[in-house]
């Protein structure tokens, strides 16, 4: 009961990971199934929740390595790019529109990942 936060459950997967992963199958399907789009905002939802979780908790500090800044900030600015064609897509994006907003989590997964590959590579030295 005393031990730290673990990154992942007892699966070995965590929720952040979970909802980037579905969220982009399900922007998928809902180019030929327009019905998933509240599905996909809501993982999308789950993820950010997610992300913000698991750096509230202290599972993971914030970001300290050089030009992580830079990486979280072009990550979360790809992901409102993604948002404001979710909610007002030009006209040849409608039916694509899910797949962006599911696509727009992946450059935050993807720094969240390469972070945690570094610190596991550094604690095994």
């Amino acid at each position: 009961m005393t031990g730290g936060y673990r990154l992942a459950g007892e699966l070995g997967f965590d929720t952040f990971g979970t909802a980037c992963g579905l969220a982009v199958v399900v922007g998928a399907l809902s180019v030929i199934a327009p019905t998933f789009d509240a599905l996909t905002a809501t993982l999308v939802a789950l993820a950010l929740a997610g992300w913000a979780s698991l750096h509230r908790r202290g599972a993971v500090p914030l970001p300290s390595w050089p030009g992580s800044s830079v990486v979280y900030g072009v990550s979360f600015g790809l992901l409102g790019a993604a948002a404001v064609v979710f909610l007002d897509p030009p006209a040849p994006f409608v039916p694509w529109r899910s797949l962006v907003l599911g696509l727009g989590v992946l450059p935050l997964w993807s720094a969240e990942r390469s972070r945690s590959c570094l610190r596991v590579r550094q604690e095994r030295r």
